[in-house]
């Protein structure tokens, strides 16, 4: 990581909060969410009628994690290639080039989508479901073809 990220990363420094009693901080750029604050209301409608529902969104703004890591050095993606057998183009890729210019390029295609990957955070009070993972809770990604 180039220094720039390192303080970037220091503003958000994990602890242990004892009221919750997990660990709380930042992975990666992306501050774990608490669901009470993260849920929002969203209207949704369909033949004149529209009703209110409450929903989750993450609270980290991608844009902004793009142009603070805009400095970050490029990678070599294809040191990442998935095998000839599986659905994924690039896979086992490590948080910590999400947010790299090499990645926006490819995300700006519009041609492709990202899955995060990881397991539970016992230590952050993340318990994972077996078909997902958060981002704020991934290790790796992988990078597939719409």
């Amino acid at each position: 990581m180039t220094e720039n990220l390192k303080e970037q990363h220091t503003q958000y420094t994990p602890y242990f909060d004892e009221n919750l009693g997990v660990m709380v901080g930042d992975t990666e750029g992306i501050t774990p969410r608490d669901f009470a604050d993260t849920k929002v209301p969203r209207a949704f409608g369909y033949n004149d009628r529209t009703f209110t529902m409450d929903v989750y969104q993450y609270t980290h703004n991608p844009m902004y994690l793009y142009e603070a890591n805009q400095e970050q050095p490029a990678f070599v993606l294809n040191d990442y290639l998935a095998p000839d057998n599986e659905y994924a183009m690039w896979k086992g890729i490590p948080m910590d080039y999400r947010w790299n210019p090499v990645v926006r390029a490819i995300m700006m295609t519009g041609k492709y989508r990202i899955k995060y990957r990881g397991c539970s955070k016992p230590q952050y009070g993340y318990d994972r479901k077996q078909n997902y993972c958060l981002a704020e809770y991934a290790d790796t990604f992988a990078i597939y073809q719409k």
